[in-house]
């Protein structure tokens, strides 16, 4: 049973969580609330358990990098040993800035395992869980949490673009440059891993959606817009940018001037 200051908190909560602006009950357009989501809502609420907002739990260990109407991008720091209690997300990409070694708590108490490696990227739907980082490490993920998916991912099957003439056949779309690798599409987004060797350069390519590019490594690099001069500039590992291509598209390339693989995991937004 709840004691009364535990039942305030769950009720502010609650009040939190049905509100428009919070990601787990995000609804459409309109601003209706997510049937489904409900349901969980009331679900976990029967059972005792309230989910509550990353941020909410631990501001300390999460933070927020970016947030427009379709994604909220998080930053989530564990120290070693250190635990995130209890706390929900909508429908996510998991992008694992640092190898970790983690225990994943789910809401009926029961616990899993789990160890990952910098660039690992996963899709997860809607979920309930604390997570403790297991390691003497700290750990950091890139946590992109989609408010509008409102039914589960399913996968896309790729265009074969081979067939299809180019007008500049110098600029390739980012998906078919060579240093661009799909590691998988659903109806929300199209994940990219980009690896360039030291010495490299890509080629001119477009990207056309709204996109998040995640550094995993970091290094000095040099870019290029089309018909511009070279831009060099140091990166750090971690570091998150968001671009609106979907209103701006536009073309660059990108040349490694480092002495180690550079590496970003690039989340494409579809429409």
């Amino acid at each position: 049973m709840l004691r009364s200051g535990e039942m305030r908190k769950s009720r502010s909560t609650l009040a939190y969580l049905t509100a428009d602006h919070h990601p787990y009950m995000a609804g459409d357009h309109g601003g209706n609330v997510n049937p489904m989501r409900l349901f969980v809502l009331v679900f976990l609420t029967f059972l005792g358990f309230i989910p509550q907002d990353a941020v909410i739990v631990n501001p300390k260990m999460v933070t927020v990098e970016f947030e427009n109407d379709r994604v909220r991008i998080l930053r989530v720091h564990f120290a070693p040993y250190e635990r995130l209690d209890m706390h929900s997300h909508p429908a996510l990409i998991v992008v694992a800035v640092t190898p970790n070694s983690r225990r994943a708590f789910q809401p009926d108490g029961s616990h899993q395992d789990l160890t990952g490696k910098a660039g690992d990227v996963a899709w997860r739907e809607p979920l309930s869980h604390a997570v403790e980082n297991l390691g003497k490490e700290p750990i950091e993920n890139i946590e992109i949490e989609f408010k509008k998916a409102t039914s589960p991912g399913v996968s896309v099957p790729r265009t074969d673009f081979s067939r299809i003439p180019s007008a500049q056949p110098d600029v390739v779309p980012v998906d078919r440059e060579g240093h661009h690798a799909v590691l998988f599409e659903n109806q929300y987004a199209r994940v990219l891993d980009v690896r360039i060797p030291p010495g490299e350069t890509t080629q001119f390519h477009t990207h056309t959606h709204d996109n998040i590019s995640i550094r995993i490594s970091g290094g000095q690099i040099q870019t290029q817009f089309q018909g511009k001069e070279w831009q060099p500039s140091a990166v750090k590992p971690g570091a998150v940018v968001f671009s609106e291509g979907s209103k701006n598209p536009y073309t660059h390339r990108i040349e490694n001037l480092g002495a180690s693989v550079y590496q970003v995991v690039d989340v494409e937004l579809l429409p």
